[in-house]
Formats: C-alpha cells, structure tokens, sequence
C-alpha cells in the first residue's frame, strides 16, 4: 500500500483512501469480504500470497498499512512475517499501545501502520517500525493527512504530493465528499508520470486498485476499485 489519505467530513465522519502500488505481475488481490480472526470480524481484500491485507476496518478500528518508515530501506533475502499479517496480528491486542508493547518486530521488514479510531476520529495512531527502532505518532483527526510510501518516493516526491493533495482540497473546500477525494487518487500530480498518486511507471510497478471506508456515526461503506479487472463495488458494512 503506498499513499492514503484521510479527510474528516461532516456529521464526525472521515473518509480514508489508499492506493495500491504493486508489480503487475504479483496474483492479483481478492476482493474485500468479512473474515473473523483473533475473535474479531474484520472487512478486507486479501492478498493471495501473504493471505494478510493492507487496509482494514472492523468494529473498533479502520487500519492502513503502508510498506517502509521513515526513508528507503535495503531488502534483507528474507524475513519473519509478511507486512500483510501487521493488521491481522492487531487484532490480538486491538489496541495501539498494548500492541505496541507485545508485538515482536524483530525480524520484520520496516512498516508504516496506521490506525483510526471508528468512534473517534481525534485519535489516530501511526506506529512504525524502522531501522530497528519503533515509534509511535498521535495525530490531529480534525486536519486531512497523507502518507506515501518511503520505499518508492523520495522526500521531494512526497513533499509534491502533499501539495498536490492540499491544492485538491483547497480548490473543492465547499464541499469535500468521497467522490473529489476518488478524482485525486485517480488524477493527482498526472503530469509527473514517475511520482503521480495514480502510479504507472516503467519497471511494472503501478497502482493495482483503490479502496476507499467511509466512516461515520450510523454508516460504514466501502468502495474498491480493482484496476487491473476494470471492476468496482461497493459494500455497505452497516
């Protein structure tokens, strides 16, 4: 998973969309569906390989997970786990700090993961695990936010997108709904082919498919849009 974006709207909700950039040639995801693990039942595509996932939402919390911390790392042959077990391993815990403390990082390739509060969107939580060190950020809910994913953008790049994504907003500010939201993450920055939020770059690493968990008080939906199948749905969770 390589950029999110999070805005809070009206009536206490938010509205979290990531992109996914992968090698096309990885087995394609499948499409979210509820499964009940560690005795919590969670909404998620699957990936076909780590049998894990990078986006997330249960009754407690919406979850992201994005690839690298805080600057580009050197591939180790192997490692302990799959990243794409980080969000299912939460739920052990279902709380940032209690996993912070139990989860055993050792081993793990470094991970950005981010965690939203259903009921509350002031408290959002992102950990990371980089260069043997972990960290643990709480951040203003009542302000948008975007990550990107520190193992293909530089900081220039992901200062442009920041940008990018404060100019979208700024020029739809009347009224932010998940549809001005979906146009960014599909026309962002489309002009810098290399660092563009709707990726396609030479070396077959593009974005693959969008998911996008509207939360709010009396509702949960959720949109995915596999690009790679030319298909979208939509779920309405509750």
């Amino acid at each position: 998973m390589c950029v999110l974006t999070y805005v809070p709207v009206a009536e206490n909700g938010f509205i979290v969309t990531s992109n996914r950039d992968e090698n096309i040639a990885r087995p394609k995801a499948k499409p979210p569906k509820k499964i009940k693990i560690n005795g919590i039942e969670v909404f998620c595509p699957v990936d076909p390989i780590s049998k894990g996932t990078w986006i997330a939402t249960s009754t407690c919390y919406t979850m992201v997970l994005l690839n690298g911390g805080y600057k580009k790392h050197e591939v180790k042959p192997s490692y302990r786990q799959s990243r794409g077990q980080v969000i299912l391993e939460f739920t052990k815990w279902n709380d940032p700090e209690t996993f912070l403390n139990n989860f055993d990082f050792n081993g793990m390739e470094p991970f950005t993961l981010v965690l939203f509060k259903n009921e509350n969107r002031q408290e959002i939580t992102e950990i990371k695990w980089c260069s043997g060190e972990k960290y643990i950020t709480h951040l203003n809910g009542e302000l948008p936010l975007i990550w990107s994913s520190a193992t293909l953008y530089d900081q220039q790049a992901i200062d442009k997108r920041q940008s990018w994504f404060m100019d979208h907003l700024s020029k739809n500010q009347i009224e932010i709904s998940s549809e001005i939201i979906l146009d960014f993450h599909n026309t962002g920055g489309k002009q810098d082919l290399e660092n563009s939020i709707k990726l396609k770059r030479k070396n077959g690493i593009e974005t693959v498919c969008i998911t996008q968990i509207e939360i709010y008080p009396t509702a949960k939906l959720l949109f995915y849009n596999d690009l790679e199948n030319n298909t979208s749905n939509r779920f309405v969770i509750y």
